[in-house]
Order: C-alpha cells, then structure tokens, then sequence
C-alpha cells in the first residue's frame, strides 16, 4: 500500500512517466548466478565442410594408434577455424594466439610459430607472426609476415596483444627473448621496441590497460605489476584474494588448489599462461593448470584487490561442451588446450582462442609425425558473462577510452545522482560499461536514461546508459530500462530507481539502488521480468480509470 500511495501522488503530477516508474519499481525479480566459465561458450559454426584430409589422431576407434592410449579424434574438423597448416606433416606449428579487430574490419592474430620439419620442441626457436581473416574473427587466417624485425631477429614466444585506449596497439613478447613490448599506430606496423623494467617474472607476460590510465601486467606464477606508463617500470602489486593463496610465488592471485573435478590424482603443476582483461567494469584472469591439462578463473573489481575465485574453468576432458559444432553432432577431442585469450569487441569478450594439440606437445609431436598444433577460435556469450560478473563501470583497452555516460538530471538537490551507469559505451560501444551514465539524480529528478535503446554490439545491455536522457523533474526516471542482452535475455538487471537514483542500476550487475520515492532494491544480480511488469499493469488499470473517473465527474 506505501508503493500504492506513492504512485497516485507522483500521479496527480506526472501521469504517463510514473505509470511506467510506479511499474518498474515494484516488479519482481529474479536472481542469475554466475556459471563456470566454460558454460558461456557456444557451439562452434562451421567456416569450411569438415575434413579428415588432414594431420590428427582420426578414425573411428575410442584411441589415437601411436599416441597415448588416452587421445580421442579429432578428425574430421574444421581447418578453416583459426589457423593451422594441413599438410601431413603439419608445414608449420601454431602457438598463442591473440586477435584483435583492426577499425577496417578485419581481425589479425598474432601469434608464434616455427617449422613443422623440426619437432614440436623446436618451439625454442619460434618467431613471432602475423595473420589476418578478411572473413570474419573465425577465420581462416592467412599468414602474413614477422610481427617485427629486431637486430635482424624475428624470435619472440608467448605472443600476446592487446588495443590501447588511445586507439594504437601493443604487442607482448618474451620466453626465448628478453621481455619486450612493441607498439605501433596500425595492426600491420611498424612496430617500435621497448624493453620495461619489471619487478615480477618475464614469462607469461599478458598486459592490459587499467580503467586509470595506467598499465597492469600478469607473469605466468599469477603475480601482478603495475606501470604509469606503458614501457615503464613495472612495480610488483600485493593483491588481496578471498582465498588462500597457492605457493606459486609471493603475492600470487592463483588460489590454493586441493583437488580437481574429473582428474583423480592432480599434481597441480605448471600454473601457467594467464591472460588478463576487463570487461562490464571487472577485471578477469584466465589461466592454464598445463600439468593437469585444466584451466581456472579467478576476478577483482579493481585488479588488485577483492579477488574471487570462479574455480574450474575448462578441461579437454569436456571437449563436448566446447569443441562441438553448431548444427551437428561432430566435437573435436583435443588433448591439450593451453594459452587461452579472449577476444574483445564493444568491450565484451565475444570468442576464447586457444592453443591446441592432438597429443601431448611435450613429447608425441615429434618431426615428420602425423600429428600437431593449431589456434582454434571458441564463440562465448560475453554480454551473459559481463551480466553475471560485472560491476558497471568504464572498460579501457578494446574500443578505445572509457565511455563517458552522461550527466543529465542536474537539477534538485537531494539524492546522489547515477553511479556506475547502466550501459554505456567505451568509445566503441560496449554496453554496461559506462563510467558515467548519470541519468538523473535528484530526488525526484532523473529523467529516462537512454531508455530502451540498444547498444552498439546489436541489442546488448541497457541502451547507451545514461548519455543523455530526459531529465525530466520530479519524474523518477528510468535507468537504461528497455535494453535486451544479446540472445533475448532482459538487461538492465538491477531494475530501475525510481525517485532519484536515475542511472545508477548497473546493467552488469544488477546492483539496484534505493532512493527516494518508488524504488526496486535487487540484490546480487537481478533481472527485472518484463512479464511481471505486464501483470501489475493489467491489475492496477481498472483503479486508474476509477479515479479518473471520480476526477472528472
């Protein structure tokens, strides 16, 4: 009944928009949970008609003849994914794998490779190259050339790159070579040298740009690194975990492992191959238990504090939740998958890419053998993932600069005005990831933030949150309402605040807030349901035309 008095006073003034504010505000909501991570990946579409006419472990048996007892087919498949040779044997080996979607709308990948002549080991001697897809981020991929030439050198493993926010790229080496950092205006070069200063290791090396300007580094043990510059001094960071802390080094954000699902006898070796990135206002690392052939996530809100562990991440061993192909029955069985990264587009991820072999790379890819490795690309629901994760907020690095919301809704005096804002675009348009996304602010003020409008990456979170608006006084407001995640899911998770806090439900977490006025306080991440807004609409008509009707008579 408050809610009931609420809205026939904010009605006498304001008809039409507290209608919609009055039904916001009280509707119900349901809570998501976040899911293991390999449970966003999607089934892979074909590029090409898949072929056994190609190296791997094939045929029709439960095993690989010659290889371990415990390898599966991966045959037929698709070549055109990613990048691989198909010669038998394999012309070249593929490693790492970082893409990146160049402003012409092609995607180049970077990645290491070396001679399929000398053995899977030679890797010793790779060279950092470049390919490119004209056809889409799922390939093919068509060599193109050495990265860079440095002292008449092309050498450089765990090849990893990364878009800055000022719109030019970097580009990270290091295993075989000094730790090395190459920058450059354009995806094909040139690209110009740097060698930073570093307080932790220089191996595994996976560099992102941090929401406040400045550079953020993980070594392949899980430890941390920060710079003011992008090829400055590195300085080692103390996070704080919610966990026990494994003894891979000092200070590392890997968390105490004390058993694995599905691997009976684990050795929790070779913790290895972060990656690290932000999205929906959270920063990600992704990484490699290469020992017992799994993968783990663990995310913070600012990087360096707070960090959580989502646990397993992904095994070979459920290759069919995650090599299967869209529209069949067909799964590729890989034996190892290691070196993951994720594609960033609109400032969510939209792919994973990683390394992969038919066999153990250590030691049943020998030279002249029918077997070898390749970058294969995996399509993930990434507006899902930044739902369930996020937190709001800006995301430097893909798509240029944080994204500025808006600062509508100026006016009165009383509430906070938006805070993290729903949706908003990092210069590119990445929903729910605005800094700004004001969206009214006073008690009573607000206005509708970018309601219903969808965002660049085709219907994601919550509209373009909070870049404008109408401030409309004493009318509430609604925060991105309206917007649909990609898939037909309802964004806007938190829900709307009615009376003041216009902006500040974050279409990445849900964390509605309370103020003045008709509000919906949702905690953790919550989706409003458009079919409860429809129901409370339906029952409070007829009271509406009754007390129209004693108005008028």
């Amino acid at each position: 009944m408050d809610n009931l008095r609420g809205y026939l006073a904010l009605r006498k003034s304001r008809p039409t928009i507290c209608v919609a504010v009055f039904l916001v505000g009280i509707s119900l909501a349901g809570t998501a949970s976040a899911k293991p991570f390999e449970e966003y990946l999607k089934p892979i579409p074909t590029v090409c008609p898949l072929t056994s006419s190609t190296w791997g472990c094939g045929g029709t048996g439960p095993t690989c003849a010659g290889a371990q007892s415990n390898a599966l087919p991966v045959l037929p498949r698709d070549t055109c994914n990613g990048i691989e040779s198909t010669t038998v044997p394999p012309t070249y080996y593929y490693w790492d794998g970082q893409i990146i979607k160049a402003k012409d709308g092609k995607y180049h990948m970077f990645h290491s490779t070396w001679s399929g002549t000398t053995g899977f080991q030679n890797w010793v001697n790779s060279d950092a190259f470049h390919s490119i897809s004209d056809q889409g981020v799922l390939g093919p991929y068509k060599r193109q050339d050495y990265v860079y030439t440095n002292n008449g050198s092309h050498k450089g493993h765990n090849v990893s790159a990364v878009e800055l926010p000022d719109g030019t790229y970097a580009v990270v080496v290091g295993e075989i070579v000094p730790l090395t950092i190459y920058k450059a205006s354009s995806l094909d070069g040139p690209w110009t040298p740097c060698s930073p200063q570093s307080d932790v290791g220089a191996s595994n090396v996976s560099l992102f740009p941090r929401h406040d300007g400045k550079f953020q580094i993980v070594e392949r043990h899980g430890q941390i690194a920060i710079s003011d510059t992008l090829c400055g001094h590195y300085v080692k960071q103390n996070p704080t975990c919610s966990y026990t802390q494994s003894s891979d080094a000092a200070g590392t954000v890997y968390p105490k492992r004390t058993s694995i699902p599905g691997v009976s006898n684990p050795t929790f070796n070779w913790q290895e191959d972060p990656h690290i990135w932000r999205s929906g206002g959270t920063y990600h690392i992704i990484y490699s238990g290469s020992g017992d052939r799994v993968g783990w996530h663990v995310y913070s809100p600012d990087g360096i504090t707070g960090w959580k562990d989502n646990g397993y991440a992904w095994s070979p061993r459920d290759y069919q939740k995650i090599f299967c192909y869209e529209g069949s029955t067909t799964c590729t069985a890989w034996y190892k998958m290691e070196r993951p990264s994720v594609v960033l587009e609109d400032g969510h991820p939209t792919h994973i890419t990683w390394a992969v072999a038919d066999v153990d790379k250590d030691n049943q890819i020998p030279a002249g053998s029918n077997h070898g490795s390749k970058v294969i690309v995996v399509p993930f629901d990434g507006v899902a993932f930044d739902t369930d994760f996020g937190t709001g907020g800006d995301d430097a690095g893909a798509g240029g600069a944080a994204g500025t919301g808006g600062t509508t809704g100026v006016d009165g005096g009383s509430s906070r005005g938006g805070a993290s804002g729903t949706g908003g675009s990092p210069s590119g348009g990445a929903s729910g990831n605005a800094s700004g996304g004001a969206g009214g602010g006073t008690t009573g003020a607000g206005g509708a933030t970018a309601a219903g409008g969808s965002s660049s990456s085709g219907g994601t979170s919550g509209g373009k949150g909070g870049a404008g608006g109408t401030s409309s006084a004493n009318a509430g407001g609604i925060s991105g309402s309206g917007g649909r995640a990609s898939g037909g899911t309802t964004s806007n998770t938190g829900g709307a605040s009615a009376g003041g806090h216009g902006g500040s439900s974050s279409a990445s977490t849900g964390a509605g807030s309370t103020s003045s006025g008709c509000s919906c306080t949702v905690q953790g991440r919550g989706r409003a349901s458009g079919g409860s807004l429809l129901v409370l609409g339906l029952v409070l008509l007829p009271l509406f035309r009754r007390r129209r009707s004693a108005k008028t008579s």
